[in-house]
């Protein structure tokens, strides 16, 4: 299949492509990527702080480091498919470009735009979303923050469909769970729910490739909670609930799971 995969330029997102690498293998694709969800300015330090390790320090440090193992990081060294910063994604410009290319799938995960209708119809399979969040309880900008803030047993990822510019409000195809770790950061538990929700992604990428219908399920969108970009007092509401943002032991457990041989 023709696939054009979005993604943010982060530790998550290319973790979660470097899962679902082997699959991608198997196509013809695109790769197009923001570097920032929200607004640029005005984050709370504990936010920027966060940034830093996802973004800044994993693709200066981190690739740096570990530049010669099997790990592609998203940066001038990646080889494996066309890799570009994503444009204005509803102009006319792109959709064109995306018509000519003939998609048969969109892939987004942490991508940081919105879609709307006109680039939607583009893809004969249409657009599926990897949302970091139980949905409908937990829709928006950084799902983990608050499920941990709520003390919830169990985290996860949704994979849903993307039908219109609605934020997380598709029909929902699977849902995946992890369970919470008191001892583990806000970080950790970011990375670690996207690996069952690539499972599950993989799954629809194989049943629309050989024309099996993926099961979906209407949302009740008067349920759950719709979150922008965190405040501080959702960091320090974190903190109360038992959780840290980042710890050293955990960044380093993250590269020792996903990228370390």
């Amino acid at each position: 299949m023709k696939i054009a995969l979005f993604l943010n330029k982060d530790i998550h997102a290319n973790i979660a492509y470097n899962l679902l690498k082997p699959e991608l293998l198997k196509h013809d694709v695109r790769i197009y990527y923001t570097d920032q969800v929200g607004k640029a300015s005005g984050k709370p330090e504990a936010l920027q702080n966060l940034e830093y390790q996802e973004k800044e320090r994993f693709f200066e440090e981190v690739a740096q480091t570990y530049a010669s193992h099997e790990f592609e990081f998203l940066n001038e060294k990646f080889k494996s498919f066309p890799l570009q910063k994503a444009p204005k994604v509803n102009d006319s410009t792109f959709i064109a470009l995306m018509k000519d290319f003939g998609p048969d799938l969109f892939i987004s995960i942490r991508f940081g735009k919105i879609f709307k209708d006109e680039i939607i119809s583009v893809p004969k399979h249409g657009l599926l979303n990897l949302h970091s969040g139980i949905l409908p309880d937990y829709r928006g900008i950084m799902a983990t923050l608050h499920a941990l803030i709520d003390q919830k047993n169990e985290i996860g990822c949704t994979l849903h469909s993307i039908s219109d510019a609605g934020i997380d409000t598709g029909e929902i195809i699977n849902k995946s769970s992890l369970k919470t770790k008191t001892d583990k950061s806000l970080l950790w538990h970011i990375c670690h729910v996207y690996p069952a929700g690539i499972l599950q992604m993989i799954e629809a990428i194989q049943q629309l490739e050989h024309q099996v219908i993926v099961q979906k399920k209407t949302q009740n969108l008067t349920e759950g909670r719709y979150f922008s970009t965190p405040t501080t007092q959702d960091f320090l509401n974190l903190k109360e609930s038992g959780f840290e943002v980042f710890t050293e032991a955990d960044y380093q457990a993250i590269l020792k799971a996903f990228i370390a041989d």
